[in-house]
């Protein structure tokens, strides 16, 4: 069975495709039984305005050696073309078509291989919280030393040492010297997140539904944020919810704004309270607040405007994290890795 490694965000470790294995790689290549090895050229069908002009991208992205896959959140408007012009592709859901030579694929979904990457490391408190530190860094351009990390995650240097030299015998991370102090290159930052959003994902403890009014979920949520910021109250919006504060739109709003809140304030009932929402079941919510027991979800969070709403947003690599649970959860992760990936 050949074997196609990709270096996308989105493709987890053992899924099949059709006749294919995928894993998750530092570099994008095709790897047949025989030992042969093509390059992958991948496009993101979200640089292009159309599906002609990416179709015709994609004919002359070809070399010897070289194949072409248009991987990403692919319209479904698009696909027909692509297939008639015998482009390969690859949606975040799943749907393939792949005309490559000794492979023909076509498929509706991934499958999963009973065989699981083993994570490498347990996930508590402190080690979250560096975890998400170490990335925050390696996106912005860092290279940070231990006691940095420790700093900004709040823990003991001892624990940030412990859970960085664990990543490190996994060869996730090096360690540089760099004249007396030692820095951290991060090697694997995909595996890394994926690491993160299993272990830490929304919600980590006790939630609690209600309902505050709003015109729309954008509103919502900025009213959530400023009542919580006159009770003194740690809070981050989340989810799909957040996205639009990060530049990341979708077709529909969500239905519900997802909510972390501090450790120090985890008596959720009294939290409602002080910030005006109104306990309901979770059928006819708008609000769900979750408590934050390891503060990776209100850690980095910052106030952030849409249009004419301001709230109090998580860092966007913990929306990333918490984007999994929800409807088109993939699609949403997809575009906003995207946004990580060029900003920092």
């Amino acid at each position: 069975m050949p074997d196609l490694l990709l270096n996308l965000p989105w493709v987890t470790s053992f899924q099949r495709l059709g006749d294919i294995r995928i894993d998750r790689g530092l570099v994008n290549i095709l790897r047949y039984e025989d030992g042969i090895t093509l390059a992958i050229r991948l496009l993101d069908p979200a640089d292009y305005k159309s599906v002609d002009e990416l179709a015709d991208i994609a004919r002359q992205s070809a070399d010897p050696g070289v194949v072409v896959l248009v991987a990403g959140v692919i319209p479904v408007g698009w696909r027909s073309k692509l297939r008639a012009t015998e482009v390969s592709f690859i949606d975040v859901s799943g749907v393939a078509e792949i005309r490559w030579p000794r492979l023909i694929i076509s498929t509706g979904q991934f499958a999963r291989s009973a065989q699981r990457r083993r994570l490498p490391m347990s996930m508590q408190k402190g080690n979250a919280a560096v975890v998400q530190e170490l990335l925050v860094a390696a996106f912005g351009g860092e290279h940070p030393t231990v006691g940095e990390i420790a700093d900004r995650a709040e823990v003991g240097l001892s624990t940030a040492s412990r859970s960085i030299s664990q990543l490190a015998e996994h060869g996730l991370v090096e360690k540089q010297r760099d004249g007396a102090r030692t820095r951290i290159d991060v090697i694997d930052p995909i595996f890394i997140a994926e690491l993160l959003a299993t272990r830490t994902a929304w919600p980590q403890g006790r939630t609690l539904s209600g309902y505050m009014w709003g015109r729309n979920i954008w509103e919502v949520a900025s009213s959530i944020s400023s009542h919580a910021d006159r009770a003194e109250i740690g809070l981050a919006i989340t989810g799909r919810t957040a996205l639009a504060f990060l530049n990341v739109l979708g077709t529909s709003s969500p239905g519900q704004t997802r909510c972390w809140v501090g450790a120090k304030d985890a008596d959720l009932e009294q939290v409602a309270r002080r910030i005006g929402l109104e306990p309901t079941p979770e059928d006819e919510s708008n609000v769900i607040l979750a408590a934050d027991p390891w503060n990776v979800g209100i850690h980095g969070r910052r106030q952030r405007r849409f249009d004419e709403w301001e709230a109090s947003i998580a860092h966007p690599l913990r929306v990333w994290c918490d984007l999994r649970g929800e409807q088109r959860g993939a699609e949403f992760a997809a575009q906003l890795w995207k946004e990580i990936d060029q900003r920092g």
